[in-house]
């Protein structure tokens, strides 16, 4: 479940990252490159900002408070609203609309590498009590691969999408009709994968008290097999 949601939400992120910078130029400003200037470059900058500084922390806190599960679902929610708004933040009339989306969207990638790697790691220690191995490497290895994966995925899909709205990237202005498809596509992919992650991790069943007890059984199974090592001649 881990591996799948991870999956569907750094692919629907990374499909339409790019649309932005599309948007942004063929949108906002009609395919006049010199007028949209550094916008979309300061989009991806606040973007990253924004999760770094902003995200990381609130989701650090919620964790503790509503338990990871709850707060990747949480958090991917807020996301989803935030992907929403971007229907109303990119408006010709006023670029800088195009900024309020982005705290509530980076939510969904800030959850996704903040909560992820800990619930593997909590999901590791479930699997050494139960097997008597440590095998987190393993699970790192899977769980890099399926984001690499996504990587790789998302790049043909992108070309896809673009294709698949008449998006024509030698063009120097786009019709009406492939912004708003590109637009609507640039929402609805992000939604729906963030969707079906919290359909996917909803079965999770490794809660924080889930966890707590399983380090302590590990604690007392790995005392247990050294006073046992030290019995022996």
């Amino acid at each position: 479940s881990l591996c799948g949601a991870t999956f569907l939400i750094f692919n629907g992120f990374q499909i339409i990252v790019q649309f932005a910078f599309f948007i942004i130029i063929f949108y906002l400003y009609n395919g006049d490159t010199v007028a949209a200037g550094h916008w979309p470059a300061w989009f991806g900058t606040v973007s990253a900002l924004a999760t770094a500084f902003l995200v990381i922390p609130i989701i650090t806190i919620m964790s503790q408070k509503i338990d990871k599960k709850n707060a990747f679902i949480v958090a991917t929610l807020i996301s989803m609203v935030g992907y929403a708004l971007k229907w109303w933040g990119f408006n010709p009339e006023n670029p800088f609309l195009m900024f309020i989306p982005i705290p509530l969207m980076s939510f969904g990638i800030g959850g996704l590498f903040t909560l992820m790697m800990s619930m593997t790691a909590d999901v590791c220690d479930l699997d050494e009590l139960e097997n008597g191995t440590r095998r987190e490497a393993t699970f790192g290895a899977v769980y890099w691969w399926m984001v690499k994966l996504g990587t790789a995925v998302a790049l043909l899909t992108s070309g896809a999408v673009l294709n698949l709205v008449g998006f024509d990237q030698n063009a120097t202005a786009q019709t009406a009709d492939v912004l708003t498809r590109l637009r609507l596509a640039d929402i609805i992919i992000p939604v729906t994968t963030g969707l079906i992650a919290i359909l996917v991790i909803w079965k999770y069943d490794v809660t924080e008290a889930r966890a707590n007890e399983i380090r302590e059984l590990l604690i007392a199974k790995r005392g247990n097999i050294y006073a046992e090592n030290a019995e022996k001649p």
